[in-house]
């Protein structure tokens, strides 16, 4: 993070604290910050050069984003995850994502669902291109972030955002092989399908087998930069 300021390519009238947070999350989800890393408010300020104010309210956006941990009486640090956290997470967002694309399949407009298969082509393009794996990733977020919004639920965003370990999520799908991306890209197009025929038990099916699978994925990530044996997925799994 040597160099960086917050008013260094911010968009114009972008809040200090807004600007401060998307600096913290990018060197986050790049790596320049570490799991268990500390945040203290002073020694950033004086690195993004501003006051500790806006450096206190973008921790506390990056909190909301499950990005960075607050524990009591000590600084904030770079939220780190364990297996059973990423497992968990998972598994609790595979039910809610089910339930949001169930809720959004009759709700989804013509204009939305145009949006979605714009997205799939986009992430069909991306899928063997080894350089250009941070479009990829935007490209899922995206076609997720699509169909929560159809669902026309603060509640169940908010819910889904609780338990999407990104920092996690981000770099296993930058490690993902072009069979792992052709895998989640078919996945996709099913959901696409089901959303299309407003098959809101299929879209729900699917979507839950499909962050399913992202844990696998993810936990086979995590096992191997933690030097540890793979993961053993839960029986029935």
């Amino acid at each position: 993070m040597s160099g960086l300021r917050v008013n260094a390519g911010a968009p114009l009238g972008e809040k200090t604290s807004v600007s401060a947070a998307r600096l913290l999350r990018d060197a986050i989800l790049a790596g320049d910050l570490q799991p268990g890393q500390t945040l203290g408010e002073e020694s950033l300020g004086r690195q993004l050069g501003i006051s500790r104010t806006p450096v206190r309210e973008a921790l506390v956006m990056l909190r909301g984003e499950g990005l960075v941990e607050t524990p009591p009486n000590r600084p904030a640090a770079v939220r780190s995850f364990t297996a059973e956290d990423l497992r968990e997470m998972h598994s609790l967002r595979a039910v809610l994502e089910g339930y949001a694309a169930r809720t959004a399949a009759p709700l989804l407009t013509n204009r939305q669902l145009d949006d979605l298969a714009r997205s799939v082509d986009r992430y069909a393009a991306l899928c063997a291109h080894d350089d250009r794996l941070p479009e990829l990733v935007e490209e899922n977020f995206s076609f997720h972030a699509t169909i929560m919004d159809a669902a026309e639920s603060e509640r169940l965003n908010s819910m889904i955002g609780q338990v999407t370990a990104v920092p996690l999520i981000y770099k296993s799908y930058m490690t993902y092989s072009v069979e792992n991306r052709e895998s989640a890209l078919h996945d996709h197009r099913k959901i696409l399908d089901a959303l299309k025929d407003r098959d809101a038990e299929q879209a729900e099916s699917l979507m839950k087998a499909h962050v399913m699978w992202a844990r696998d994925v993810a936990l086979a990530h995590l096992a191997l930069i933690e030097g540890g044996k793979p993961a053993a997925t839960s029986p029935g799994d």
